[in-house]
Formats: structure tokens, C-alpha cells, sequence
């Protein structure tokens, strides 16, 4: 709003400027041919009494006896202010004419010149062709109204020029706003039409440009969001396409198993499959409600030490169910955290899981604080994660090529809900190299954590 209101002002103090500037040029023009106008008209007759009174005397004696006649008659100063006769020469060597001024005196033209004072004009006149000039001094006062052109008044020429030269000024900037406006508007015309490619290109100097920003980063994010959906969309047919395959297949062989073992063999795997089926519509339910709203955390302190035997007691069932011989260790260097008990559990939970669906033999648990900060880490000594890979898995249903298959690679939303939580608590996720070797996984969140409304 300040940008916008300093940019107006500037405008509005150059148009008053420039008015200014062809008011003054115009002015002085007219007023100088009004001036010489009034001198042939107005004072024409001071002139020509001057002038018969002057004539048969010698013009060595004109500047006495025009001294006499002032004295004898005083000068008309309720008409016209005191006059003067004086010589050319003189006033060339006082210098109160100008070279311009001076020759048009030399051809017997009147000339007129302002005061310093400001109080009034004085208009000069050679005597009867001669090298004296009479002097007479004006007020404004008596000066007849000057015209523009003619035609128009000082007061009605004034409001024309700063009237036009406002209207033009906003005709610029309303043209200039429009311009932007229909930029916008054909850019969200090709949004509408599911043209995502296009990008608002406003200057930074126009009105518009925050406007215009926030538009680009709008087209942006729905442009992410709808290849998201896309791409979530995709992941999940894929989800469901492999059990329910897999059911397909064995209900198949089901039927036609020619014994009762073998049928029941079949009915087992359905089950396994049903199973999958299930967990995977449960995680789905579980991401959606979570990626719908942010929860009111129940923020408190945690006990860590009871907290961290819980995460690796189910950890330990975890890697006894996938049959895998992990080691969990522990590191806690603080006692107790401020936080949601509920959801970093949950978190905490799923990084242990990926932790240990990919570690050889030993994955650790910390917890630091430093710098105002809570800092828990999982570190497993895997095969870790390749640089360019990192961000993607943080995404639902994103997982590591080598890792398709259910025995080692869940369904791929584990890392998305924890980032969710560290979103909740302020905090963040990131993936690093591990010193065991692997992959290590960093929750940071501040130390002092608050309640968040939804």
C-alpha cells in the first residue's frame, strides 16, 4: 500500500509540476504581448502628448522642459505611476533592457518590462523617432484581463491545462492497470482451461505485481496439488491392484484344488491377501484424516526413558515378525520433552519400522536438545538412501525402487505422516547418512512446543 500511495503521489507532483511549467512559459508569453498591447492602446495618448509638447523645442532641451511639465503638471499618478525621459544610450549602459528589448526601442516599438517589485510593469516608448525614450510606470492593477490565445482567461486557461494534464495522468495509470487486469484475467482463463504452463508476468514497479505473485504461487500449488492427486491416485490403484490380483489368483485355485489341503492352503493365502487389503485401507483412512486438518496437539512433557522402552518394545516385535534379528539401542540425553505423547509416538513408531525393514543388524534411537531444540534420530546401518531420493520418500506412497516388494517396503506412507508431525510441532524432517553406515532419519522440533489449535 505504501509503494502504491508513494508511486501516486510521485505522479500527481510531476503532472503539478509540468502544469506549472506550460502555465509559466504560456504566461509569459501572453503577458508580454498584453503588456505591448496596452502600450499602443491604453497609453498611446500619454505618448502622443508627450511627444506635441516636445516637438518645437530642440531636442537638447526636451529632458528641461519635460521636468517642467512634470512640475507644472505633476505626474498622473492616479492613472499611471511617475514618468521618466531618458536616453538610450543611457538605458543601454544601465542595462535594465536587453539586446532584444533595446532594438526593438531603436525601431520605435514599445516595449514593456516587469517590475522587480512584482508591483507593477513599466512600458517604454521613443519620442518622435528620437534616441529619448518616455518611461511610464503601470500597476497591475490597471492591466486589462490577460486572454490565452485569445480566447481563454488566466483562471479558465489554469484550470484547463491542470484538468487535461491530471486526465491524462490517470488515463495512464487506469490504461496501465487495465493492461495488468487483463493480463490476470486471460491467465486465469487458461488456468480454468487446465493450461497450468502459463505465468502471470506483471512488473515488479505495477500495482499488481503482489497480486501477481501471489497468482504464480497459487498456479503453482494447485498445479502441484493436481499432479499429486494424480500421482496419489496412481499409487493407489497400484496399492490395490497387487492383493486384489493375488485374491483373484487364489480364489481361482481354490476352486479348483482337488483336496481339502489344498483348498485350505489357498483359503490361508486369500487371507493374507483380505489382510493386506484391510491394513492398506486403514493407513489410507489414517493418511487422509491426518493430510485433511491439523489436530489440537495435547502438548505435555514426556517421559523419555518410559517412552523410549515402549518404541523399542515394538520395535523388537516388528523385526520378530519379519523375521529379521535387528539390535535397538538407545540414547537419550535429556529426560523428559515437551510434546504431543500420541502422535510422536506414532512418528517415532514409523521410523523405527523403516529402520529396521532396511538394516542388516543394529538400528539406534537418540534424542538430544540443543539450541532450543529437540532433535530424535533413528540411525540404521543399511544400505541408506541416495541423495536425490530423500525428498521424494517424505511423499505418500513413495518408496525406493529396490524396495516394491511388502517384505520390506510397507505401503510408502509411514515417512508422510511423520512429516505431518513435525509440520504440527514446528518442526522438520530430514534424511542423512547415518555413521552405521545407513540411513539416518532426523525429527527436529522446539523444545518448548505449544498447543495448536485445528
Amino acid at each position: 500500500m505504501a509503494k502504491l500511495f508513494i508511486k501516486l503521489w510521485f505522479i500527481v507532483l510531476l503532472t503539478s509540476l509540468t502544469s506549472y511549467w506550460i502555465q509559466r512559459v504560456v504566461f509569459e508569453w501572453t503577458r508580454e504581448a498584453t503588456q505591448v498591447s496596452n502600450s499602443n492602446e491604453r497609453f498611446r495618448r500619454q505618448f502622443v502628448m508627450i511627444g506635441e509638447v516636445l516637438r518645437p523645442y530642440p531636442v537638447i532641451q526636451w529632458p528641461t522642459v519635460f521636468a517642467d511639465l512634470q512640475e507644472k503638471v505633476g505626474s498622473p499618478e492616479t492613472f499611471l505611476g511617475p514618468s521618466r525621459l531618458v536616453h538610450l544610450g543611457t538605458l543601454t549602459e544601465e542595462g535594465v533592457l536587453d539586446s532584444a528589448k533595446i532594438d526593438k526601442l531603436r525601431a520605435h516599438q514599445p516595449v514593456s518590462v516587469d517590475l522587480a517589485s512584482g508591483n507593477g510593469y513599466e512600458v517604454f516608448h521613443t519620442v518622435l523617432d528620437s534616441d529619448y525614450v518616455v518611461v511610464l510606470k503601470a500597476p497591475f492593477a490597471i492591466r486589462q484581463p490577460v486572454l490565452i490565445f485569445g480566447v481563454f482567461s488566466s483562471t479558465q486557461f489554469t484550470w484547463l491545462v491542470e484538468s487535461s494534464l491530471y486526465a491524462f495522468a490517470i488515463f495512464l495509470w487506469v490504461g496501465m492497470f487495465r493492461r495488468d487486469m487483463l493480463k490476470l484475467e486471460r491467465s486465469a482463463g487458461e488456468i480454468g482451461n487446465g493450461k497450468f504452463d502459463v505465468h502471470l508476468d506483471i512488473k515488479p514497479s505495477a500495482a499488481l505485481y503482489p497480486v501477481a505473485a501471489s497468482f504464480n504461487t497459487m498456479k503453482d500449488r494447485i498445479a502441484a496439488l493436481l499432479g499429486s492427486h494424480k500421482q496419489l491416485t496412481n499409487a493407489i490403484s497400484h496399492e490395490f491392484r497387487t492383493p486384489i490380483t493375488r485374491l483373484r489368483f487364489r480364489h481361482e485355485l481354490a476352486i479348483e484344488a482337488q483336496s481339502l489341503a489344498e483348498k485350505d492352503e489357498e483359503l490361508r493365502a486369500m487371507e493374507s491377501a483380505i489382510n493386506q487389503l484391510d491394513e492398506l485401507s486403514t493407513e489410507l483412512l489414517e493418511y487422509a484424516r491426518l493430510d485433511r486438518e491439523d489436530p489440537k496437539l495435547d502438548i505435555a512433557a514426556i517421559d523419555v526413558g518410559p517412552w523410549f522402552e515402549e518404541l523399542v518394545a515394538e520395535a523388537q516385535d516388528v523385526a520378530e515378525s519379519l523375521g529379521r534379528g535387528i539390535h535397538v539401542t538407545t540414547n537419550a540425553e535429556v529426560e523428559s520433552v515437551d510434546g504431543d505423547y500420541r502422535y510422536l509416538s506414532r512418528a517415532a513408531a514409523n521410523l523405527l519400522r523403516n529402520a529396521i525393514r532396511y538394516a542388516c543388524t543394529a538400528v539406534k534411537l537418540t534424542l538430544a536438545s540443543h539450541d532450543g531444540m529437540n532433535t530424535l534420530t533413528i540411525d540404521d546401518d543399511g544400505p541408506g538412501v541416495p541423495e536425490a531420493e530423500r525428498e521424494r520418500l517424505f511423499e505418500p506412497f513413495s518408496r525406493l525402487d529396490t524396495s516394491r516388494d511388502r517384505a520390506s517396503g510397507g505401503f510408502g506412507i509411514g515417512l508422510a505422516i511423520v512429516k505431518h508431525v513435525a509440520r504440527w510441532h514446528g518442526g522438520s524432517v530430514s534424511i542423512s547418512t547415518s555413521p552405521l553406515g545407513g540411513a539416518r532419519v532426523a525429527l527436529t522440533w522446539p523444545a518448548v512446543a505449544s498447543a495448536r489449535q485445528a
